[in-house]
C-alpha cells in the first residue's frame, strides 16, 4: 500500500467513531420523552481540570444520580447533548440536555467545558463526557 493509500486508509477509520456516536445521537434524541426545556427538578455544578459547569437535572432521577455521582458512584461521569444556548449554564454559550451519569464513555466526548466552548455543538459528536468530572453541588 502506498503512503497515501495508507492516509486515506487511516483517516476513514478516525471517522468511524463519530459517525457511529452521531447515529446514537439521533436515534437517542428521536426515541427521547424527556423534556428539553421548563422547569428542572435541581441543578448540579460540576468541577473539570478547574473549570466548572452546571446542568439541569429534570427529573427526581436525575437528582439521585448526581447526588450519587457526588457521594463516589460508579456512574460518575456526566454525559449529555450539547446544545447552543446558556440555559441554566451561565458563563458558557452552551449547556446540555438529555443528561445522564454513566460509568463509562468514549474518548471522543471527553474534554474541558473550555474545549465544548472552542468547538460548539460539534465537540464530542454533539456529546460531551468529561471524564475527570467532580460533582461539586447538586441544588
Amino acid at each position: 500500500m502506498s503512503g497515501a493509500d495508507q492516509t486515506s486508509s487511516r483517516d476513514r477509520r478516525s471517522y468511524w467513531p463519530a459517525l457511529v456516536l452521531a447515529g446514537m445521537c439521533v436515534q437517542a434524541s428521536a426515541c427521547s420523552d424527556t423534556p428539553t426545556s421548563g422547569s428542572a427538578a435541581g441543578t448540579a455544578t460540576i468541577a473539570v481540570a478547574g473549570e466548572t459547569f452546571r446542568v439541569s437535572l429534570v427529573t427526581a432521577d436525575d437528582v439521585a444520580a448526581a447526588r450519587a455521582a457526588q457521594a463516589g458512584g460508579r456512574a460518575r461521569i456526566p454525559n449529555g447533548r450539547i446544545v447552543a444556548g446558556t440555559n441554566i449554564n451561565r458563563g458558557w454559550s452552551c449547556h446540555l440536555e438529555d443528561l445522564e451519569f454513566v460509568e463509562a464513555a468514549i474518548e471522543l466526548c471527553d474534554g474541558r467545558p473550555s474545549d465544548v466552548e472552542r468547538q460548539g455543538t460539534a465537540f464530542g459528536g454533539g456529546r460531551f463526557c468529561p471524564w475527570t468530572a467532580t460533582v461539586l453541588r447538586v441544588e
